[in-house]
């Protein structure tokens, strides 16, 4: 089965009414997920933009919907003690009836680290920590007297009631938008699943399945046991007509060449209908059954309309 995903950035400036009219279109255009980014701010220049919180954006969304998956795409480690988000998630789980993705990462964004005032340490101790704090949540999760002691984070005799509804734990996603080594160790050997994003190109992102095999192996582990997934910037054209008008305007409207713009969308799925039906079946064959689309901001509604419409019946 292919699962399909809507993203949604609450640092775009989405309110809580337009949180709810993608997600309630999501479930009822036979999308499966939406998932949200973990961000305080776009920029410091943003003084107009509305950032909800992710977790608040989540909570908010289970409130609006019945089945559909909600994810993180993804929970900064650096923002919250993992002992607390891992409560945190396990509330969410039972509010939600098991239908959380727990999606988690190392934090990058140091510009908001900066205005936050939280320290942003370098990128060897920011994943040294996303590993500390990925065992420090399993033991909350699943041990009913928590103990551990890290270079970082520790637990001593933690009691963390409830456990999450899914049993053992929501599935702990990796995301990654540079899929460096280190970052692919990590998913192969201690997550469930992990998340390439935004924009490679086949080759590439076939490179990069081959390597996780490895690790997978590596750590004997099966290759099919972690779940694959991509994130990628999408939209959807009627017609080749209408792809190069809008692009047109968008290079003029940018200050870019056509081909300046062709090589900024490259590894995106900026394409008409035909072109991502065969974008998709492509992809598949890299064994990935699961993706989260990227939608111009303001336009996922009718996007995932015209996608479960043209393409979902052709794939």
């Amino acid at each position: 089965m292919t699962y399909y995903g809507v993203q949604i950035e609450p640092q775009f400036g989405y309110n809580f009414e337009e949180i709810q009219n993608i997600v309630q279109a999501a479930e009822k255009h036979d999308f499966t997920h939406a998932w949200f980014s973990d961000h305080f701010m776009l920029t410091g220049e943003s003084k107009d933009v509305n950032a909800y919180e992710c977790f608040t954006s989540m909570m908010a969304a289970a409130s609006y919907t019945t089945k559909l998956r909600l994810g993180s795409l993804v929970y900064c480690n650096s923002y919250r003690y993992p002992a607390v988000l891992a409560k945190q998630i396990a509330s969410l789980d039972h509010f939600s009836k098991g239908r959380i993705d727990f999606g988690y990462g190392a934090g990058w964004k140091e510009v908001e680290y900066n205005a936050y005032g939280i320290p942003f340490p370098s990128a060897g101790v920011r994943l040294k920590q996303v590993v500390e704090g990925m065992q420090v949540i399993k033991k909350l999760w699943t041990e009913d007297v928590a103990n551990f002691k890290g270079d970082y984070y520790e637990l001593n005799n933690a009691v963390s009631f409830p456990k999450p509804f899914q049993k053992p734990y929501p599935p702990i996603w990796i995301g990654t938008m540079y899929a460096k080594p280190k970052m692919l160790n990590i998913a192969a050997r201690y997550a469930d699943g992990i998340n390439l994003a935004w924009a490679y190109t086949q080759e590439v992102f076939k490179e990069k399945m081959e390597e996780l095999d490895a690790l997978c192996e590596k750590y004997d582990r099966k290759p099919s046991s972690l779940l694959r997934s991509y994130g990628i910037w999408t939209r959807i054209y009627d017609s080749e007509k209408e792809k190069q008008n809008t692009w047109k305007e968008i290079a003029e409207k940018r200050g870019f060449t056509i081909e300046q713009l062709t090589k900024r969308y490259e590894g995106s799925m900026h394409g008409t209908i035909e072109e991502i039906i065969e974008w998709l079946k492509d992809y598949k064959k890299y064994g990935i059954e699961n993706y989260i689309f990227m939608f111009p901001q303001n336009k996922e509604i009718e996007q995932m309309k015209m996608f479960q419409e043209e393409i979902m019946p052709k794939i």
